[in-house]
């Protein structure tokens, strides 16, 4: 697969969210269950969805990682319990998009880093992966599509 390195200028999304902390072995499985009582929260709410949901990353992978599942809203939103509202920043962000199965997005990570150094891009904020279709939706996992976003100055 050949990914396409660019530059976007983002607009901020208000988000509702819930951040944890997980080993980095065990996120397939805490995303489910976060994001099913993020889609509750949003429909008890009386909203719906302004997108798909997505994972930011707030801390550097190691043994685990600081996380945050979250659901792009159409306006800010109270939160209830763990479920945060928040938002997504404005700015420029570096930007790739990964197909296939989601094992292979660390090597889709340190390939959007490297490029990023190689352009002379700092991180400027958390980065984060937008699940733009559903699993459960699409079980052949070589069309699985992960859109990345790390924000840069």
């Amino acid at each position: 697969m050949t990914l396409e390195f660019g530059v976007r200028e983002l607009e901020s999304q208000p988000i509702v969210g819930i951040r944890t902390t997980v080993a980095m072995s065990e996120i397939g499985n805490a995303m489910g269950p976060l994001f099913g009582e993020l889609s509750g929260h949003i429909a008890q709410s009386g909203q719906e969805p302004a997108g798909m949901p997505l994972a930011r990353y707030h801390s550097p992978p190691g043994e685990t990682v600081e996380l945050e599942c979250a659901i792009p809203v159409a306006s800010p939103m109270p939160g209830e319990d763990r479920v945060r509202p928040g938002e997504l920043p404005a700015g420029r962000a570096a930007t790739v998009t990964h197909l296939g199965p989601y094992d292979g997005l660390p090597q889709t990570w340190m390939a959007l880093t490297a490029w990023m150094e190689s352009q002379g891009l700092e991180a400027a904020d958390s980065p984060w992966e937008v699940y733009v279709n559903d699993p459960a939706a699409e079980p052949d996992q070589s069309r699985w599509r992960t859109d990345i976003f790390f924000p840069v100055r």
